[in-house]
């Protein structure tokens, strides 16, 4: 496995780690606030909403008790015993008293039901977010750390690293000759003549000449 990297901005390292360590810090807060909001939900719920309820049924039956106690009196105080009394005032606080604690009760019911429903609900998120806080909390606090590690190992290699040399120049390139130069053979070199040698020769063969065009004794 290839463990090498190509490191252009030590800088951009530097910036990356902040980056990374204010994404950690928001994204653990976030998690804070939610965990907050559902134990708050939570205890709404299942303290206020459910003691509430409880304590206005109790209200509601001892309202209803009251209604039914005050349409009896009104059936009993009658004068003419042949003739029954209306009681329709009485009647009817009674008709409410009983609507308004089947109200109650009914409410009390979908409080208990939803008490179910947002436990359920709570521990699924807390097994799904686990992960996530876990990242926070470690992996991030750990990247973090080895990021420094590597930007001081950079740091540490630069002030160690050799002064670079100048590159070399580079040699003269050979063009391949293309077309019918390319195909004519090379022409051996003369070979260099000496001033003094050539000179002998030339008077050499002048005498030669000169001997060749005497006439005869």
């Amino acid at each position: 496995m290839n463990r090498t990297a190509q490191v252009n901005s030590i800088d951009a390292i530097d910036q990356f780690r902040a980056a990374f360590m204010l994404f950690g810090e928001e994204v653990g807060q976030a998690l804070s606030a939610i965990h907050t909001d559902l134990q708050r939900f939570q205890n709404w719920l299942e303290h206020d909403q459910l003691k509430y309820w409880q304590r206005e049924i109790r209200v509601r039956e001892e309202r209803l008790n009251e209604a039914k106690g005050d349409l009896h009196r009104c059936l009993a105080a009658t004068i003419d015993p042949n003739r029954t009394p209306s009681c329709y005032q009485e009647k009817k606080l009674v008709a409410l008293a009983k609507e308004r604690l089947e109200v109650a009760e009914r409410k009390l019911a979908a409080v208990r039901h939803w008490v179910v429903v947002v436990r359920q609900a709570i521990i699924d998120y807390h097994a799904r977010a686990e992960p996530l806080a876990t990242a926070v909390s470690a992996d991030i606090p750990r990247g973090a750390t080895e990021l420094l590690r590597t930007v001081a190992r950079l740091h540490a290699y630069l002030a160690a690293a050799p002064p670079t040399a100048a590159p070399p120049e580079p040699a003269a390139a050979t063009v391949p000759l293309a077309g019918p130069a390319a195909r004519l053979p090379a022409q051996p070199a003369e070979p260099p003549v000496d001033e003094e040698q050539g000179g002998a020769s030339d008077a050499a063969v002048g005498d030669e000449r000169e001997a060749s065009q005497e006439p005869a004794p």
